[in-house]
């Protein structure tokens, strides 16, 4: 017997899961190079908290899983790494100084390969990620190694974004919520992915996670494909998980939304297949092993920072106000938060974020502006909340790449809350216009920032553009003529392809996907 979530797919006119691998390779290639690109541009350890997360992961990828102080500085974990991991700490003489180039930047000293004890911050992250990442170091040496596990990263945040853009090309109406979503691919989220940090993968694995379950929640599937789903639901939440403590509370988050677009008759269905219990239990497995990691943590010593020992009240209602003055850590705000995008990118990628949360309260369905409103409120107090738990002990400590996770699936949300809806706009000539002009405006954004990144840290911020044609203090590998002409063609391709995926000449969901007319659910 069939029910909604094991409909038959044989006789659909039009299946768009047939196709969905080759959405997932497409998706995965023009994602990755520019992230890619990123990890070129950037000179090495440039990234935030760059240098500990490399250290870290080559630590783990030598089976130093537990995390203790190290007997230098309490407030580091030990690691034992090959020097040219180690020295990684010295790579970034240009932090917190844009008036200082990444000419700066000086050799290791003695044998690259020697294993030597140094310090990492991020000693309280989950191992997982940083077990993937540190594999290069286990076969490479010196700058390639560091390198291999930007590229390593990149592909681990690029293929989860993938999965995010082959998900939602599933739903029966998907128009605007890929719009939405590549939107919410801003300048700040290639830049991460093609860095060593977790806060790449975060985002990207958030995105992924909302739109499989979102999918696997309102489409039906024959059982192949949901044993498929059920597995890239434990994949994206395990991914999640494994980049910092807060993913637990986004995972809760996400599942809360995606239920919101649920469809009942889907979920019934769902109840009574095998795959989705054993996505449910492993899912609650990997949870329950990073609640036990993070409880099982050594005490390290806290570095207070600014304003600490302030008051958490205050300090609540500062943040909630000061909302929209993280924004640029949402769009760019590169390197050691010293580096910002260009005016023109935060004004494009602003108009574009702020015009899909305004066209989804203007159209969106009920249910979906119920989400955007739940979304939404967890941008503004959860980094107040965090903030006013953490600064009686260390201070102010928050960035606004911190909610890129969220932004991601508020984006999301608005496009499914538009698609979901009977009041939605109709793709009018002027409509296409309009989308036309927004993507190429976003794409001359990701160049602008790319260029005006690769400015500060050539020529500094003080320089122009001629001196990084004439006098440039450092050079990334290749040239930045070649990265930026080619960043550039890999964001127009694509502008290109998220048109043609939005505005496709057919619409119509059938077969498996006809989440509005599915099956009566029959008695197993």
């Amino acid at each position: 017997m069939k029910t909604a979530a094991t409909s038959d797919t044989s006789s659909a006119p039009l299946d768009r899961t047939g196709r969905r691998w080759r959405v997932f390779v497409t998706s995965f290639v023009v994602v990755l190079a520019p992230m890619l690109l990123w990890a070129l541009a950037s000179p090495m350890m440039s990234a935030p908290d760059e240098a500990s997360h490399a250290i870290r992961a080559a630590a783990v990828a030598r089976g130093q899983i537990a995390s203790v102080p190290w007997d230098q500085d309490l407030s580091l974990a030990r690691a034992e790494v090959p020097r040219s991991v180690a020295h990684a700490h010295e790579l970034s003489c240009y932090k917190f100084r844009p008036d200082i180039s990444a000419g700066c930047v000086r050799p290791v000293e003695g044998d690259p390969t020697d294993i030597v004890v140094t310090g990492t911050s991020a000693g309280l992250n989950s191992p997982a990620y940083y077990a993937i990442v540190g594999l290069p170091t286990l076969v490479i040496d010196g700058t390639p190694a560091l390198y291999a596990m930007r590229a390593l990263s990149a592909v681990l945040s690029a293929a989860a974004l993938a999965v995010m853009f082959m998900q939602l090309m599933q739903l029966p109406r998907s128009r605007w919520v890929i719009v939405a979503a590549a939107v919410a691919v801003t300048p700040m989220v290639l830049y991460l992915g093609g860095s060593i940090n977790p806060n790449g993968v975060e985002v990207a694995s958030a995105g992924a996670l909302f739109a499989t379950l979102v999918l696997t929640l309102r489409t039906p599937a024959s059982r192949r494909l949901l044993w498929e789903r059920a597995a890239l639901v434990v994949v994206t939440a395990a991914a999640l998980l494994s980049t910092r403590s807060i993913s637990l509370l986004w995972v809760l988050i996400i599942v809360g939304a995606a239920l919101v677009f649920a469809n009942p008759r889907v979920v019934a269905g769902l109840v009574r297949q095998p795959a989705a219990w054993v996505a449910i239990g492993a899912c609650g497995l990997v949870s329950g092993l990073t609640v036990a990691w993070y409880l099982g943590l050594a005490t390290f010593a806290e570095h207070p920072t600014a304003n600490t020992g302030s008051s958490p009240t205050i300090e609540f209602f500062t943040m909630v106000l000061r909302t929209l003055d993280f924004s640029d850590g949402l769009i760019g705000f590169f390197g050691w938060t010293d580096t910002p995008s260009p005016s023109f990118s935060i004004i494009v990628f602003s108009f574009g974020i702020v015009t899909v949360l305004v066209a989804a309260v203007a159209w969106g369905s009920r249910r979906g502006k119920f989400a955007v409103l739940g979304l939404a409120l967890v941008m503004v107090l959860v980094p107040a909340i965090t903030q006013a738990i953490l600064i009686s002990s260390i201070g102010s400590i928050w960035q606004g790449r911190y909610m890129l996770a969220m932004m991601m699936c508020l984006l999301v949300a608005c496009g499914l809350a538009i698609d979901d809806s009977d009041q939605r706009p109709q793709p009018s000539a002027g409509l296409k216009r309009f989308v036309i002009t927004l993507l190429v405006l976003l794409s001359i954004g990701q160049v602008f920032s790319f260029v005006s990144t690769l400015r500060r840290y050539m020529v500094t911020v003080n320089g122009g553009i001629e001196a990084m044609f004439l006098a440039p203090s450092w050079q990334p590998p290749v040239g930045w003529l070649i990265l930026t002409a080619v960043l550039a063609a890999a964001v127009t391709v694509g502008a290109q392809l998220t048109y043609r995926a939005a505005f496709r000449e057919s619409r119509t969901a059938v077969g498996p996907l006809d989440a509005a007319r599915p099956e009566p659910a029959a008695a197993a």
